[in-house]
């Protein structure tokens, strides 16, 4: 009887059906999550804080609610890899400083800074780091679900066109382009797409764009050509509007680590390749050095920017020095605010050492002795550094040799790797889920043998 019923060509075709719109669910749901992903300056901020700067938050709930489900139908732990396990072990170290450092300022009789309680602060704290691994949990689900590469290249190019239609309206709006879904409805002179300023969106640019040219490579040789074409517009035409430095430094030190990377001239892809970056780099350094370097300078003499980042990196630095493996995620505030004196002393000798400059305008840096608001290192890494010492080296140094691997067999996405690395030197992490989308994407498609379970064997052309 069942062999009559699955030989049967109506039950077929209805099973196809079902798994065709199964696929048009997934790739809408795919889009959704890509979009979401982008957006990183989400008005809940202004309700619960920086957690709430974007909208993944919002699905912590549907996160856990899949892990559930996946449990109970396996009975185990489904699609792990190593990024998972790196991420999974960092949050458990992280867990076990917190806890120390807090038990030893409660025996100190420090139980808040400011307004924050130093618990709550290490549990939020906390919250971010657990989000993150189910966020890259839950991207690697979905991709592998999908069936088609060339649904997930559609996927992306729904995306880019996305942000290259923000990106236009936001050139033409200004300085008051959708100011409706930002935390805040001030003026703002640069294109930030959906995220808090432009010196954010850099990343974003790259990783979407990358992945994009990587998946061109399951289309046919013309529609690859346009894509590619396109996908080069939408970094190019980003490159040359955006007013961030850090995103032209990054470009630069990517540009520098490929060509180091392609000196091999026994391959000829490579040789081509090596012309490529040359010629990109004095493209590069004749049409943006001039003003970079001006840049630098009015920032040095007049702003604040690069002596806050500055000063904040020393602060972890100095707190590592005394606590090498970390102060968690609770008691890091009271350690930020110990240090800030001792930052900008060291940072005013070296300006005057460096620049000649005997006063430096550290007035931002002073503001955060004895406030809790937005205490943090202007340093994706150092933050983390921060948070877990020694151990948050050894974590970044095992994640990006394993990605730096796996990436071998793709130039496009070696280059996303690196810039991606570079960045975190000057970015947040904790919110800026495309790092980890990258880093996910890797991990599922170039990875070999690292999954437990993933149906990518059902992947299709």
């Amino acid at each position: 009887m069942s062999q009559s019923l699955q030989s049967n060509p109506m039950i077929k075709g209805k099973s196809a059906k079902r798994v065709e719109k199964e696929q048009v669910f997934l790739a809408i749901y795919l889009i959704i999550l890509l979009v979401l992903t982008v957006y990183q300056d989400f008005p809940l901020v202004n309700m619960i804080g920086e957690i709430g700067r974007t909208p993944i938050i919002m699905l912590l709930p549907l996160f856990v609610f899949c892990e559930i489900g996946l449990l109970a139908k396996h009975k185990r732990v489904m699609h792990g890899s190593m990024l998972q396990k790196y991420i999974f072990s960092f949050i458990l170290y992280l867990s076990l400083i917190t806890i120390v450092y807090l038990l030893v300022q409660f025996l100190q009789g420090s139980y808040s800074f400011g307004s924050e309680g130093l618990m709550g602060k290490g549990i939020k704290v906390l919250i971010y780091f657990v989000l993150i691994l189910l966020y890259i949990r839950h991207m690697q689900l979905v991709f592998s679900k999908i069936k088609s590469f060339k649904v997930l290249f559609g996927c992306f190019l729904a995306v880019v066109t996305f942000l290259v239609a923000i990106m236009i309206l936001e050139l033409v709006s200004m300085p008051n382009a959708f100011t409706y879904l930002h935390s805040g409805n001030n003026p703002y002179w640069r294109v930030r797409m959906l995220t808090s300023e432009s010196s954010t969106t850099g990343s974003i640019v790259v990783v979407y764009a990358s992945i994009m040219v990587y998946l061109t490579k399951y289309l046919s040789k013309f529609a690859r050509t346009i894509s590619v074409i396109y996908a080069a517009s939408f970094f190019l035409f980003y490159m040359f509007i955006t007013g961030s430095k850090g995103f032209m430094i990054i470009i630069l030190l990517t540009l520098v680590v490929t060509m180091v990377k392609f000196l091999d001239f026994r391959k000829k892809k490579n040789f081509i390749l090596l012309i490529a970056v040359v010629l990109a780099m004095y493209m590069f350094i004749t049409n943006f050095s001039a003003g970079l370097l001006s840049s630098f300078s009015n920032d040095i003499e007049n702003y604040t920017s690069s002596y806050t980042r500055m000063g904040t990196i020393i602060i972890a630095l100095i707190t590592v020095f005394h606590n090498p493996l970390g102060v968690g995620t609770g008691a890091y505030l009271m350690y930020f605010d110990k240090y800030v004196n001792d930052s900008i002393s060291m940072m005013s000798h070296f300006y005057y050492s460096m620049f000649g400059i005997s006063q430096i305008n550290a007035g931002e840096l002073l503001q955060y002795s004895g406030s809790d608001k937005n205490l943090g290192v202007k340093s994706g890494f150092f933050q983390w550094v921060m948070f877990g010492g020694l151990f948050s080296v050894l974590f970044f140094y095992l994640m990006a040799k394993n990605l730096i691997i796996k990436v071998k067999s793709s130039s496009i996405l070696f280059l996303a790797l690196i810039f991606i690395l570079f960045s975190m030197l000057l970015v947040s992490l904790e919110i800026k889920y495309e790092v980890w989308l990258l880093f996910a994407f890797i991990s599922l498609f170039l990875g070999k043998n690292e999954f437990q379970t993933t149906n990518r064997s059902g992947v299709t052309k």
